[in-house]
């Protein structure tokens, strides 16, 4: 048979396409998936990491103002329990105390001239020389000149008091942890000029997301930074407002030593509670109409089963355990493209963790 031209390109294209059917049929791959492993919620423990402080922090501060001539301690120095630790200038303080002084005997002086003058005006009225209301006159102006004299007692101790205050001294036994007044700066009453941190119990200072406040368990160990000792750790308190820049709550943790330093880092482990319930992301949750399910990957493909929703989460969802296990591989991105039985690509997997 003559092959013409026309016919042999003809069937040089039919061949064309005969073979690269195949090749074409191999090009489709399976769809690649994201996957997670569910994790158990309890293997892991929580970990904070935060400081170390006092269980009290004094803020001091002189009582009086002035300018302060003195400063006897240095941030970091250990103080005894009425140790100095700075002067004011005493020069007005003491000058105000003489004259409350002199006030005070300004005041018995004209006590005891009122108090003579009624026992003089007494023994007139029992003769009969004075009238009963000019007495009485006089009897009013020595009991006045009495509570003049109280009034000037008192002024005067509370002068000599606010002399005695322009030395400061710690009301406790602990560690200068800071100092914000110089010799030469003028103070006002109530200025914080050193912050001490009082011996006794440290703590254990960290900041727990708002997400994690619930439930959040009593006893813990904690580890300095770079130590592999376990240090005992039980919560103290909680704060009661979230910090208003990161959203987290002030949690102090109690330490069982005394003699950690302070300021330094501290990481606090607490146990994870055992509960009955997973959590799994909200992008593996696929609802094809008879309720919320999870695709698990067995192997290289995939199928789908149901799961009871217990509650949902800005990022994740519990559902209860009995209907997924630990260690069962999920779809987390891609659900919704899956057939039951579909032959899939997966990449690495991370275990999901509430």
């Amino acid at each position: 048979m003559l092959v013409t031209p026309f016919r042999a390109a003809a069937l040089l294209a039919l061949l064309s396409l005969t073979a690269c059917g195949p090749d074409k049929d191999k090009a489709v791959q399976a769809p690649l998936v994201r996957t997670a492993i569910v994790g158990d919620a309890g293997a892991a423990p929580i970990r904070y990491t935060g400081v170390i402080r006092s269980r009290t922090e004094s803020d001091l501060g002189f009582r009086v103002g002035g300018k302060v001539v003195q400063r006897l301690v240095d941030p970091g120095q250990t103080v005894r329990r009425g140790q100095p630790l700075m002067r004011l200038d005493a020069t007005d303080l003491q000058l105000a105390a003489g004259a409350s002084r002199d006030q005070l005997r300004s005041a018995q002086a004209q006590a005891a001239q009122a108090t003579a003058e009624e026992a003089r005006q007494r023994r007139l009225l029992d003769a009969g020389a004075v009238s009963r209301s000019a007495y009485d006159l006089t009897l009013a102006n020595a009991q006045s000149a009495q509570a003049a004299v109280a009034a000037a007692r008192s002024g005067a101790g509370q002068a000599e008091n606010q002399a005695g205050y322009g030395t400061l001294f710690a009301d406790a036994d602990g560690v200068v942890t800071e100092v914000m007044a110089q010799p030469g700066q003028v103070v006002a009453a109530g200025t914080v000029v050193a912050r001490l941190a009082r011996a006794g119990s440290r703590e254990a200072a960290v900041a727990v997301p708002e997400t994690q406040l619930a439930g959040l368990p009593r006893n813990g160990q904690a580890f300095l930074y770079g130590s592999e000792t376990p240090i005992s750790a039980q919560l103290r308190e909680v704060a009661g407002v979230a910090d208003p820049l990161t959203r987290t709550f002030d949690a102090r943790f109690v330490l069982n030593r005394s003699d950690l330093p302070l300021g330094s880092t501290v990481t606090v482990e607490l146990p994870r509670a055992t509960t009955a319930e997973l959590q799994v992301p909200l992008t593996a949750l696929h609802d094809r109409g008879a309720g919320p399910g999870v695709w698990v990957v067995r192997g290289d493909q995939v199928r789908f089963r149901p799961v009871k929703v217990v509650r949902l989460g800005e990022e994740a969802a519990s559902i209860e355990a009995g209907s997924l296990a630990s260690g069962d591989r999920i779809v987390t991105l891609g659900a919704h493209l899956l057939r039951d039985g579909e032959r899939v690509r997966t990449t690495a997997a991370a275990a999901v963790r509430p």
